[in-house]
């Protein structure tokens, strides 16, 4: 070996090695490692720990994930739970709700004839007679609910008590068949008698004036003729007119305002000023 060449090879060994660890030094500065290096090369030590304690790390995760994965699935229950309960209570306040506007609107009614003394009464069952469609009510003669007496929903009027024991009492609807309740029209000021069209059917008011204009869309109320029935209980709007000249009268179809299907609490109004007309029964 040549010695004279030696010190020249070394000086190109240590060049290239300057040189590599240079673009090695660029590279991991652009990549954003080289403090990593540093760091390991000035205390390796504290770079080895960390290194194990990064991978221990990883294996706790791994051991805890089931516990994890239980910790999840019983807090999704206990929101599932939650959840059901403020629906449920939800339900609840919506009916109290209807309940109090339901109760609202009756006494409202009630305030606009303060001289009629009511009771109030909760509807308990609905008969299923086809003969005849009723319902009752949880007030009977120990009540003072008597045969005939008016009753009053929310909306409008509902029927007539026609069977009563000490406790209970049977309501027959207006849109029964037997139903006869004389009637004024609001705008026309027009009378006649409301009968029943019976199931699946409304009722109709008869006898009235063919000269009568009587327009679609008149409110519906109690005449208070006859003395059976107080005036201005509000029954239902005018859906139809039917008209032929060769009659002496009209008829208007009414759609009722109480929906019947859906009562819950009336009022049985048990005394009202009544005409008295006795005295004009009797043969002269």
């Amino acid at each position: 070996m040549n010695m004279e060449q030696t010190p020249q090879r070394i000086r190109w060994v240590v060049l290239a090695i300057l040189i590599g660890s240079a673009i090695v030094l660029t590279i991991l500065d652009s990549t954003g490692l080289l403090d990593t290096v540093v760091g390991i090369v000035r205390d390796p030590l504290s770079a080895a720990s960390a290194i194990t304690a990064a991978r221990t790390d990883t294996t706790l995760d791994l051991l805890s994930g089931p516990r994890d994965l239980e910790t999840a699935n019983a807090e999704i229950a206990r929101l599932q739970t939650e959840n059901e309960t403020l629906a449920r209570e939800n339900e609840e306040l919506t009916e109290i709700q209807r309940k109090y506007q339901n109760l609202q609107e009756l006494f409202n009614r009630a305030s606009e004839t303060p001289a009629y003394r009511r009771i109030t009464a909760d509807v308990i069952a609905y008969d299923t007679n086809p003969a005849v469609r009723s319902l009752m009510i949880d007030k009977g003669r120990d009540d003072g609910v008597r045969v005939g007496q008016p009753v009053e929903g929310p909306r409008g009027l509902v029927g007539q008590i026609y069977r009563v024991s000490n406790d209970a009492a049977q309501v027959a609807l207006i849109t029964e068949t037997a139903s006869a309740i004389p009637v004024r029209l609001g705008d026309s000021r027009a009378t006649g008698v409301l009968r029943g069209g019976g199931r699946g059917n409304p009722p109709t008011i008869d006898w009235i004036d063919l000269t009568t204009p009587v327009e679609v869309g008149e409110l519906v109320y109690t005449s208070g003729l006859g003395g059976k029935f107080p005036p201005d209980l509000v029954i239902g709007r005018v859906i139809d007119v039917e008209r032929n000249e060769a009659e002496l009268f009209q008829s208007a179809i009414v759609q009722p305002a109480t929906d019947f299907n859906s009562l819950e609490t009336l009022f049985v109004i048990t005394d009202f000023q009544q005409v008295d007309t006795s005295i004009f029964e009797e043969a002269p």
